[in-house]
């Protein structure tokens, strides 16, 4: 008996440390390291997170993640996402600007990558400063010496937790790679012995164990594994619904099961990698959209969510009235910032589509339904009306083919791209602003590798294998007309400030801008004593008062061009 069945014992002992080893060579590294706060946030509100590393000793506005909040009744997830340093030591948590914010609730502070989590109560591992009041189990803020800067400070050991978190791990456990290897294994004997195994009947067996396997390895890895949702979703997981008779229940559940199934992040990113790898093919094309030459560009619909679909296919045309009342608001305030002694300059930086339009997919070429576009009409109008905006379209247009002007997995310019734009710029506006730009011989130009970008994020993948993109970095060469950041705390922590002595005048300069601003902070910067950066797409009043500048610049990315035309409602 014992001999009849060796053959069969052998090979089921080989196929299990076959599965275990399998198992457990499947490794990974994390590519997202994110902090979220689970909170009942009444009103709206700014909230801020201070990461502190080994090579700052105080928090400041340049290691910090800042996270806008609508007010709702219901609890949601704020998130933060960090870099991938295994140096961050502490946490300051700044929960809000809101003067007139009420009681706030959170339920847990989690720090996560795209499969763990560790997560804190707010109350015993953070220390609140005097700003914050906490009372059944709410946090209420109040304005002490007339300041208003309610925050937590962390203090438990976070380091431990963040190299825990950014540290290779196993995607299978020990338990679980050894219940599948198990499984696998008896699988394998129980059908081998009821068939009369001999080896020319192995891949019959070989099925039938594989289809077992894919089966029951999600409920394992469930069952005996915590597992986080992907960060990439960009959206929150159906909830499990509480039982009942009701005829809804039943599709809610079937909701939360394929949000929540064992190994659903694993398999996703997997799947994603694979599609990509060898179609070229989104995972998500109605948010991104493989291009030519390893571009990809942002293809969302919605507008209210940062959309740009209207932008590119040229259906966001104003009319005639429209343009004429965005010409006498943007006279008008020119003209009343004028008798203020301040000179004021607006306009638009281009999308990734207007400057690499050959490339777009043909499925988005199909999607342009006119030749003219809302940035045409617009410059074209204000120009006929004597109030020129600035418009370096044709600046990078003639530049793209000298070296690459936007990241290809993500939706902005890199510093080629700002940089050229910064010289169509200080020439086009010249006569009001008297901006000689740095030669390109002034800096100290280097490059590195990145393998991710906001479009990888919204298509739900860490990064494309055997891809990447070089990110230039420019560094003025002479350290004398360098600028640096202040950090003056108060109505500024959300805004950045930066300091130049010696660039050769004292005037101070607001910039309203969106993340394309960004990128043009390194060049603006070496021309002003103060400039302050404003997140926002038109000009604040409030700030206009507050600092009575010298100049106001405002430029937003091409497809926010509507909030400049004040067409947005």
């Amino acid at each position: 008996m014992i001999k009849k069945y060796s053959l069969t014992f052998i090979i089921a002992t080989l196929v299990f440390f076959a599965v275990k080893f399998l198992l457990g060579s499947l490794n990974s590294k994390p590519e997202e390291l994110m902090v979220k706060l689970d909170a009942i946030v009444l009103a709206d509100d700014t909230f801020q997170l201070f990461y502190l590393n080994n090579s700052a000793k105080v928090f400041n506005e340049k290691q910090s993640v800042i996270s806008q909040v609508k007010g709702d009744s219901s609890i949601q997830t704020i998130r933060f996402k960090l870099p991938q340093d295994h140096t961050i030591n502490k946490f300051r948590l700044d929960i809000g600007i809101n003067r007139k914010q009420k009681p706030i609730q959170i339920s847990s502070f989690t720090v996560a990558n795209e499969y763990d989590s560790i997560a804190y109560d707010i109350s015993k591992k953070f220390n609140k400063n005097l700003c914050i009041i906490e009372h059944n189990g709410k946090f209420a803020t109040k304005i002490v010496s007339n300041s208003y800067d309610p925050f937590f400070t962390s203090n438990f050991n976070v380091n431990a937790t963040i190299v825990a978190l950014t540290s290779e791990k196993a995607l299978v456990n020990n338990i679980v790679t050894y219940l599948i290897s198990l499984v696998f294994a008896l699988s394998f004997l129980l059908s081998a012995t009821l068939n009369n195994f001999s080896l020319n009947r192995f891949t019959p067996n070989a099925y039938i164990l594989l289809f077992v396997l894919i089966i029951v390895t999600p409920q394992l890895a469930k069952l005996f594994e915590s597992e986080v949702e992907t960060g990439n979703e960009k959206r929150k997981l159906a909830e499990k619904p509480e039982w009942s008779f009701k005829e809804s229940y039943p599709k809610a559940f079937e909701a939360y099961y394929n949000d929540n199934f064992g190994l659903r992040p694993f398999l996703i990113n997997w799947s994603s990698k694979l599609k990509i790898r060898f179609f070229k093919d989104s995972p998500k094309p109605e948010l991104a959209q493989f291009g030519n030459d390893g571009f990809i560009f942002f293809n969302e619909y919605e507008e209210k969510s940062g959309g740009i679909y209207s932008s590119y296919s040229n259906t966001n045309l104003a009319s005639e009235k429209e343009l004429e009342k965005a010409l006498l608001m943007h006279t008008k305030l020119k003209n009343d910032l004028a008798a203020k002694g301040i000179e004021y300059v607006f306009g638009f930086w281009p999308n990734k589509h207007s400057i690499y339009n050959d490339l777009l997919p043909y499925t988005m070429k199909l999607q342009v339904a006119n030749e003219t576009s809302l940035a045409d009409q617009t410059v074209s109008y204000f120009e006929k009306a004597k109030l020129p905006m600035f418009d370096v379209r044709q600046d990078l247009l003639k530049n793209k083919n000298k070296k690459q002007l936007y990241y290809k997995f993500d939706s902005h310019w890199n510093a080629n791209g700002a940089y050229e734009a910064y010289l169509a710029f200080c020439e086009q506006t010249f006569e009001q602003l008297a901006l000689k730009p740095f030669p390109i011989e002034d800096f100290e130009i280097s490059y590195s590798k990145v393998k991710k970008g906001d479009l990888t994020d919204l298509m739900g993948i860490d990064s494309i294998p055997n891809y990447y993109d070089e990110k230039p970095i420019y560094k003025l060469t002479n350290s004398d007309k360098r600028y640096h950041f202040i950090y003056p705390g108060g109505i500024y922590k959300n805004a950045f400030i930066t300091e130049n002595k010696n660039c050769g005048n004292n005037k101070t300069a607001l910039v309203f801008r969106d993340s394309y601003g960004a990128a043009m902070i390194q060049f603006l910067s070496l021309h002003y004593a103060k400039v302050i950066y404003i997140g926002k797409s038109n000009v604040d009043m409030y700030w206009v008062n507050k600092i009575n500048p010298d100049v106001i610049i405002l430029g937003v990315v091409e497809r926010r061009l509507p909030y400049i035309l004040d067409m947005v409602e």
